[in-house]
């Protein structure tokens, strides 16, 4: 069953076909407290993690473009990204458990890669806002796609919760991105 639920993840991470929508899980299975970490929830931290910290780096380039109309949404996303960045590492290290860097270098979706960051960072003007919006589109769908197959498989309370959050604050960016372009 365990590995049934990893592939599910691995599926949703773009290791294969999206998943779809699915309820969040109900409860823990019967041995497992709110807060221990199944397998799903550990894939889904591990990707949590490399997606924020990869679409900060993008964010941080408006600081230096006074003129971009997402400068003050990426001032909202940047917040909210490095909020959950601190949740995930606050987690894993509740439950003795050490950051992965099992997707480092993956080029998957919903990761901005570093050779995209140095492509937006030459650009200018509104080309530097469309390129970037489109960007960060396709990681909050990515995200939202990871996040919900957490909400469907995951096991720990706290991660299902921030899955749940996750979800939610990609469609408000989502939303602030469409209103800024």
């Amino acid at each position: 069953m365990r590995a049934l639920l990893i592939a599910a993840l691995l599926v949703a991470t773009g290791c294969g076909a999206p998943a779809g929508d699915s309820p969040p899980a109900s409860a823990p299975p019967d041995g497992l407290s709110a807060t221990d970490l199944s397998a799903t929830d550990l894939a889904f931290m591990d990707l949590v993690i490399p997606q924020n910290e990869s679409t900060l780096a993008a964010l941080d380039l408006t600081a230096s473009r006074p003129g971009s109309a997402l400068r003050p949404v990426a001032t909202q996303l940047e917040a909210r990204y490095r909020a959950e960045l601190a949740q995930v590492r606050e987690l894993l290290a509740q439950n003795g458990k050490q950051e992965s860097d099992q997707h480092a270098g993956h080029d998957m979706p919903g990761m901005i890669t570093p050779a995209e960051v140095t492509a937006i960072g030459y650009a200018e003007g509104t080309a530097f806002d469309q390129q970037l919006t489109a960007l960060l589109r396709t990681q909050c769908e990515e995200a939202r796609t990871v996040a919900r197959a957490e909400l469907s498989s995951g096991t720990s309370k706290p991660v299902v919760e921030l899955s749940a959050r996750i979800v939610a604050a990609r469609a408000e960016f989502l939303t602030l991105l469409k209103d800024a372009s």
